[in-house]
């Protein structure tokens, strides 16, 4: 059975302070990360480590949505309300960016005879 592939991404980048860099791991993959996914409309989560080049946050949050307006529903926003804040003061930086599905229309691009076949 496949998993159902969503319209929209939520991309986070982020990076803490070396200090707490353990601390926030934890919370992100034990706290944050599976109360996000209680979210009606939030079908996965990915969290990334960077490891090749230079001038990038270290880490990286890939959360696919069903589509981009459950970032502006209710759920989401009793999710936000009521997170488990961090137990440490989060001196982190951070970019969030939203993206939505253009090619193909829905699902997933799955041709693997390649290029002119």
């Amino acid at each position: 059975m496949k998993q159902e592939i969503g319209k929209a991404l939520l991309i986070v980048f982020t990076e803490a302070d070396p200090q707490v860099q353990d601390k926030s791991s934890a919370w992100f993959t034990e706290q944050h990360i599976p109360e996000r996914m209680m979210v009606p409309g939030f079908l996965s989560a990915r969290r990334f480590e960077l490891c090749e080049g230079n001038g990038a946050y270290k880490y990286l949050n890939i959360y696919e949505l069903a589509d981009e307006s459950v970032l502006h529903g209710e759920g989401y926003a009793q999710s936000v309300a009521t997170c488990t804040p961090p137990d440490y003061q989060p001196p982190h930086k951070s970019k969030r960016l939203v993206y939505r599905q253009v090619f193909p229309p829905t699902g997933a691009f799955e041709d693997k005879q390649g290029p002119g076949k």
